[in-house]
């Protein structure tokens, strides 16, 4: 399977005879496949669908005509490339961010997966996720609760009489006769109609298994990782709050692929 550089191809000087109908012809080998639709997960299109939009369309030139082994994601696809100069060596379907946009207490978040080009800063294995505080301010809005921030060298007493505080490393809760346990790591901390949220730097701050078995660092807090067990049937899909999932298998394949330093091409 070939993923031609365009450049090479004499795309260049053909680009003003076939820019109206580019969308629908093959581009110097790089051939334009069907368009988006609900089976975006079972497909595996051979190279990506031309992009209409001007500012996905400049980055899709500039990912046909880079050299060396790169990283080629179409959000229209929701497909991920690897190539390395001409040669498709990984293609596998992912889920996006779902694009939508969340509000509480005066602050706006939007939940999309940016075009553009970065590179990988960093790789792990079997990573941890460190959830922004937006995380706990979706659960407190949808779930009609209030927030609390935890603060270490406070308690906070619950209607049964036990108290939430910090110790060590750890949040826990702490009974009528003084003994403490920790809250494990990857559950809410849910009581009396309020989630408590955890502190930076506590390890109920910390969630395992969310981002999957690997993790490419894009940069600005936006990776391609791997998938929970429990949303696998998401890929293909608009699901993510930014970051490019993947199913486990072929994040583990890519991870072996990709150096530390490849550029990544989003359109």
């Amino acid at each position: 399977m070939t993923f031609p550089n365009l450049a090479r191809s004499g795309f260049s000087s053909l680009f003003p005879l076939i820019l109206a109908a580019c969308a629908a012809l093959p581009v110097g080998g790089w051939v334009s496949t069907a368009g988006p639709g609900p089976d975006r997960a079972a497909r595996s299109p051979a190279a990506p669908t031309v992009p209409t939009d001007p500012e996905a369309r400049a980055i899709y030139d500039r990912a046909a005509r880079a050299d060396g082994r790169r990283i080629v994601i179409s959000l229209d696809d929701r497909h991920l490339w690897l190539v390395d100069g001409a040669d498709t060596l990984l293609t596998a379907a992912v889920g996006i961010g779902t694009g939508s946009t969340f509000t509480y207490n005066g602050r706006t978040w939007t939940f999309t997966t940016p075009r553009g080009q970065r590179k990988v800063v960093g790789k792990e294995t079997n990573p941890v996720w460190t959830p922004p505080d937006w995380h706990y301010y979706e659960k407190a809005k949808y779930g009609r609760l209030s927030h609390v921030m935890v603060e270490r060298g406070k308690s906070y007493e619950l209607s049964d009489g036990s108290r939430i505080e910090i110790q060590g490393d750890d949040v826990g809760r702490v009974n009528a006769f003084g003994n403490f346990w920790a809250f494990t790591p990857g559950m809410e901390i849910i009581f009396d109609g309020k989630i408590f949220v955890p502190p930076f730097g506590t390890n109920q701050r910390r969630v395992p298994n969310a981002l999957g078995t690997r993790k490419l660092d894009m940069g600005d807090g936006y990776l391609i990782h791997g998938t929970n067990p429990y949303n696998s049937d998401s890929i293909g899909g608009a699901v993510s709050h930014g970051c490019v999932r993947m199913r486990n298998a072929d994040v583990e394949k890519l991870y072996t692929m990709v150096p530390v330093g490849t550029p990544v091409y989003i359109f």
